[in-house]
């Protein structure tokens, strides 16, 4: 017993020893943020002041629902969101430990599936539609924190990061389609005095043409017209602006800086470095 004792305690002291003089220039992280995902980490040393991470964060969300009844329309949203940012990040050790700020870039590879069904209000006329709405917050968006965890002198550490994602107002797109093409030919039948035949057809061709978007058909109607069309419709802009309000008013309640909403983060995660 004696001898196995003895045994343990110079492993113990020379694994401690060599941990004591560990200096790694490489390591990889894993960790979870919210609301950022599973978080994977390549991490370069420079110096004891400087560091830089290659990182990836995604997440997966199960599909949600919402109902949208406004400006003229009346709708069910599916929608299943897959988040997804590479990112280059720069970190500063002011006290050569394990202490640092970042400061980065992210570039926004997400996925946002967004379909709706329901109906809008067309000429009078209650138009059954289906659709999708695309989401963008920006191609790439900086990022700020600051974090505890490593300072390259052991295989192993914890951390833990406190940030936030710089965003701004999200541009979106909408789509819809009426695949009833009685449903179309009744509302051009509201036009008939205006109309003739032949300009109500080219105007359903190139509604067709364009990809059946009916959020189009005012903007097609005005052409073959040659005047401002007089259909009466939600618009593009205004739902545009009504999709674009509702993602707002939780940006009400972020801080901002340098024009930009500050969307904080949190995350905890292991840091190895084995090489």
């Amino acid at each position: 017993m004696k001898k196995f004792l003895m045994i343990f305690l110079a492993i113990s002291y020379f694994s401690f020893g060599a941990i004591d003089q560990y200096q790694s220039k490489f390591g990889f992280g894993l960790g979870l943020g919210l609301p950022s995902g599973y978080e994977f980490k390549g991490i370069y040393r420079q110096n004891e002041w400087l560091s830089l991470s290659l990182n990836y964060n995604t997440l997966k969300i199960p599909t949600i629902t919402q109902k949208i009844n406004s400006t003229g329309t009346d709708m069910d949203v599916t929608a299943d969101l897959a988040f997804s940012t590479p990112g280059v990040l720069f970190h500063y050790h002011p006290f050569g430990g394990n202490f640092r700020l970042t400061g980065g870039f992210l570039y926004d590879m997400s996925k946002f599936e967004v379909n709706a069904n329901g109906t809008m209000d067309i000429q009078g006329i209650s138009a059954p539609v289906t659709g999708n709405i695309s989401f963008k917050l920006g191609r790439t968006y900086p990022y700020i924190g600051a974090s505890y965890g490593y300072d390259f002198n052991s295989v192993i550490h914890l951390e833990f990061t406190v940030g936030a994602y710089l965003v701004k107002t999200p541009q979106v797109h909408l789509y819809f389609n009426v695949a009833d093409n009685a449903v179309i030919d009744q509302v051009l039948a509201t036009l008939s005095g205006t109309l003739s035949p032949a300009q109500i057809a080219s105007i359903k061709t190139q509604l067709a043409s364009s990809g059946g978007n009916i959020l189009d058909l005012p903007a097609i109607a005005a052409d073959v017209m040659g005047l401002p069309s007089n259909i009466i419709m939600p618009s593009e802009a205004q739902l545009e602006a009504d999709m674009v309000s509702v993602v707002q008013q939780g940006y009400d309640y972020l801080p901002e800086l340098f024009g930009y909403n500050l969307l904080p983060m949190v995350s905890f995660g292991m840091v190895f470095f084995p090489f």
